[in-house]
């Protein structure tokens, strides 16, 4: 389950683990084809240009995986998700309010 994601246009994706070992298949308007296989362990997981770099159990460890790896792509972003600071909208987060 896609979690969060890249709101700079990287191929940087934050996914929940809720299906070990199954492979999604998604094709695009253009005809690109993309699949995502998910790893058979860890609740968390980190893509970077369609490639899994980093799995994780642990929210918080992953989140700051994701943060940081923002960082060092495009110099920043919204950092980590604050509950009634921020919201999530289209896997993106949003400041509330905005």
């Amino acid at each position: 389950m896609l979690i969060r994601k890249s709101s700079q246009g990287y191929d940087l994706k934050l996914y929940r683990n809720n299906t070990p070992g199954a492979t999604r298949t998604k094709t695009h308007p253009n005809g690109d084809v993309e699949t995502l296989t998910y790893p058979n362990r860890y609740k968390y997981f980190l893509i970077l240009d369609g490639e899994i770099i980093r799995r994780s159990d642990s929210w918080d460890t992953i989140e700051q995986l994701y943060v940081d790896e923002c960082e060092s792509r495009h110099g920043g972003g919204k950092g980590r998700v604050i509950v009634g600071k921020h919201k999530l909208v289209n896997h993106m987060i949003t400041e509330l309010g905005s």
